[in-house]
């Protein structure tokens, strides 16, 4: 195990030749059974390992790609020990999608707090999953729209949510690079 995590970091500083990154690579690949197997592997997103199947299962309850639902987590990056990241603003970002606290009241009625977004990291999950949707249909099912309205409402800054919107993109994109030598023949 821990030979495996120092090649993980080594791989992830770029210091690991080629060959022996694909070798790793198609070891990963063999072993795995599902795309997620893969992705959860490396840092940041080997945090979030434990919580794989909450995000599976968010995508599925609310008709998502997974592989959006990781993208965003990979791009907020929060974390699972209760703390909550403060903003320029006064607001509150909790958890690992970082809920923020103005959409509390939206999750009310789920009977979901601010000390469930701190602290059931599950919970949290489930409402980036629904706080995507919600934005989805408002954006006539626009997804990057959605996405980025998800994060700062276009209406109120355009350029603050294109911005995220491309981040969440690239996240999608290293996803996709990151599994390119599992999909190839």
């Amino acid at each position: 195990m821990q030979i495996r995590v120092v090649f993980l970091v080594l791989i992830g500083l770029g210091l690991v030749s080629a060959p022996l990154q694909a070798k790793l690579n198609a070891s990963q690949c063999a072993a795995a059974e599902h795309w997620r197997d893969v992705a959860y592997l490396q840092a940041p997103m080997s945090q979030y390992a434990p919580l794989k199947n909450c995000v599976a299962w968010t995508a599925y309850q609310f008709d998502l790609p997974e592989e959006l639902l990781y993208s965003v987590l990979y791009v907020e990056r929060g974390a699972l020990s209760g703390k909550c990241s403060v903003n320029a603003n006064g607001t509150q970002d909790c958890g690992p999608a970082q809920i923020n606290d103005v959409r509390i009241d939206e999750l009310k009625r789920f009977k979901l707090s601010m000390q469930d977004m701190r602290s059931k990291p599950c919970h949290n999950i489930w409402a980036m999953g629904y706080l995507l949707r919600r934005e989805i249909e408002s954006a006539d099912g626009d997804i990057w729209q959605g996405v980025g309205n998800y994060h700062y409402h276009f209406s109120v800054n355009p350029r603050i949510h294109q911005r995220y919107v491309q981040r969440v993109r690239r996240a999608w994109q290293h996803l996709n690079a990151q599994l390119a030598p599992c999909r190839s023949p």
